[in-house]
């Protein structure tokens, strides 16, 4: 299976679909193609003998027997042109291009089938007459991105635009597009703050190594026992008196002595 960029190698903007009017066997049919809700599918071939080909579709939720192009919800009956993609036939060649994403009524995932027939005929009629088909798979669209957010250590908590959105590692499925503001909160590491971009279909990979934080108010761990501060006296005040601790009694005693010997060499 390939996608319908890769069906012709040499006109990788269109899908070649041979339709070669061949008296016995028919037309040749097309390979699978894999595409995108929402895209545009060009579509073209060759065809002999006739001016106009008839197009419609089948697949999930489109009436059983084929809807036109533009419309899935609109039958085509056999033998009514008008209920049919018309696409005129210019030197035996046609091109038409299916856009997936303007079809009314929408599309649903999954297989569907194109047929191209040389006249008006739903699909319960086809054979009766020559005609291709091509098998288009569709896919969702994608819509959302993803943001994965990891932290070292684990068990931060998250805040997506300030909201609580769960704890570290976490992995956010389905997110808008968009811009989120981010913030990491863990106790006793410091916070951590950042933004991203989510696109449609895209994968945004938020990591961060949150750094330890100080303890508010705690003591210093080698402080030493400051010294006095001396008494500063302002200029002008008196001088307190100074203290002076007792004399014991051998201390006068021995004044009294030093004094007679200091008396008696004077005489």
């Amino acid at each position: 299976m390939t996608s319908w960029q890769d069906s012709c190698p040499i006109l990788r903007a269109f899908v070649c679909i041979s339709l070669v009017l061949l008296p016995l066997f028919g037309f040749a049919a097309a390979g699978t193609i894999t595409a995108t809700i929402g895209e545009s599918i060009p579509l073209n071939g060759t065809v002999q003998l006739v001016d106009t080909v008839y197009l419609f579709v089948t697949g999930p939720g489109i009436p059983v027997n084929g809807a036109r192009m533009e419309n899935s919800n609109a039958p085509v009956v056999t033998g009514d042109p008008g209920t049919f993609t018309q696409v005129m036939v210019e030197n035996e060649r046609w091109s038409y291009t299916w856009n997936t994403g303007r079809v009314s009524g929408g599309l649903a995932p999954g297989s569907h089938t194109v047929y191209i027939s040389t006249e008006p005929v739903a699909k319960n009629a086809l054979s009766s007459v020559k005609y291709a088909e091509v098998e288009i798979i569709l896919k969702k669209a994608v819509t959302t991105g993803k943001l994965e957010i990891e932290t070292d250590p684990e068990d931060a908590e998250i805040y997506l635009n300030e909201k609580y959105s769960g704890n570290s590692p976490r992995v956010f499925e389905n997110l808008a597009p968009g811009e989120y503001a981010i913030r990491l909160e863990k106790a006793g590491y410091a916070t951590e703050t950042g933004s991203a971009t989510l696109t449609a279909g895209g994968v945004v990979k938020f990591t961060r190594t949150l750094s330890p934080a100080g303890t508010p108010g705690s003591p210093a761990s080698t402080s030493k026992a400051a010294s006095p501060s001396p008494t500063t006296v302002p200029a002008g005040s008196p001088v307190p008196p100074a203290t002076t601790a007792p004399l014991s009694a051998g201390c006068i005693t021995a004044i009294f002595i030093l004094a007679g010997i200091l008396c008696g060499r004077r005489a």
